[in-house]
């Protein structure tokens, strides 16, 4: 039942750029899922229909297709997980840095597995 005290005083940006990556890339996965699932239920609820119909009455020759739709969601996803595995390691050093100005961020464990306020 012992309680200690640990400061984390540096973050490895190789470490942060391969976690980072890893959460992004489950992230798209859930991302893309979604954007399936709400597109299969918007479909049965007609309103591709009537967006396509709008589309075809003012002139246009294409329509929203579930290829579409995927393709701008996997842009979309692919583009955030870049960004967020970029800043990753960028967001490490600056923490780096600011623990050698100021310290590190302090933890508090305990052996029974209870939190320590």
């Amino acid at each position: 039942m012992a309680n200690r005290k640990v400061a984390i005083r540096y973050v490895s940006p190789l470490s942060a750029f391969k976690t980072a990556l890893s959460l992004s890339l489950v992230g798209l996965a859930a991302w893309v899922i979604c954007v399936v699932l709400l597109y299969f239920v918007m479909g049965a609820a007609g309103v591709w229909d009537n967006v396509n119909e709008i589309i075809g009455g003012v002139g246009g020759s294409q329509g929203i297709t579930f290829g579409l739709v995927l393709s701008l969601a996997s842009l979309i996803g692919a583009i955030g997980a870049i960004i967020v595995s970029v800043l990753a390691p960028l967001t490490a050093v600056v923490y780096n840095a600011i623990v050698d100005l100021f310290g590190g961020l302090v933890v508090s464990l305990s052996d029974d597995g209870e939190l320590v306020g």
